[in-house]
């Protein structure tokens, strides 16, 4: 009985430290940067593709850090295929929906903190994983596909002040790219804001 009681005790640890996939499984440490960082010149802040000013690098990783994500973006190199929608709205909880594709199965990972995304960073309340179809994955790919994804500006043309974040993270066949926009259901972002939501229901299904 003793030995039975060590086992389960055993696979629950394993089970409870699975956040994510063996190809993803580096670890991260605190203050870690999920984005490439772009440099002031001049006084000016050039704004180039899947890079990101120091302040919101740093506001956007503290969150992604607390929520137990991985890095991404330094990860070109390696065979992975993810999808990653993450949500900061501005005095709402954090949270990502992260979608891996292997050559057997499909998982997402559902992470949410206590924090606030707008302000601090908070503490990991939920985290939830399951495996879906095939056949979900690729309406993502289509919907990706759909908008243009790969060819779409990364940053918001948009200037708002309030609102939420909405990031998504794609690392496919070593091709990385990530987009944000500040609440494109409401501003202008009517087709991107659809690809977070179909999403989100994907994993709701």
């Amino acid at each position: 009985m003793k030995n039975a009681i060590q086992i389960l005790f055993l696979a629950t640890i394993l089970v409870s430290c699975r956040t994510v996939s063996p190809e993803l499984m580096h670890k991260t440490e605190m203050g870690t940067l999920y984005f490439p960082t772009y440099e002031e010149r001049n006084g000016v802040y050039h704004r180039p593709n899947d890079a990101l000013s120091p302040f919101v690098n740093n506001w956007y990783s503290k969150h992604l850090y607390s929520l137990g994500e991985p890095v991404l973006s330094n990860k070109t190199n390696e065979t992975i295929n993810v999808i990653r929608f993450t949500h900061l709205g501005t005095w709402s909880n954090p949270y990502s929906y992260r979608i891996e594709r292997t050559k057997s199965t499909v998982t997402m990972t559902y992470n949410k903190t206590d924090g606030q995304g707008g302000y601090h960073q908070g503490k990991r309340i939920e985290h939830r994983t399951k495996i879906i179809d095939a056949e979900q994955w690729v309406s993502v790919i289509s919907k990706m596909d759909s908008i243009d994804f790969w060819n779409m500006e990364t940053h918001d043309k948009n200037m708002i002040c309030d609102g939420a974040e909405w990031i998504v993270e794609a690392l496919i066949n070593g091709r990385y790219h990530f987009i944000t926009r500040n609440s494109p259901d409401q501003y202008d972002g009517k087709e991107y804001a659809e690809l977070c939501n179909l999403i989100v229901k994907i994993y709701n299904e």
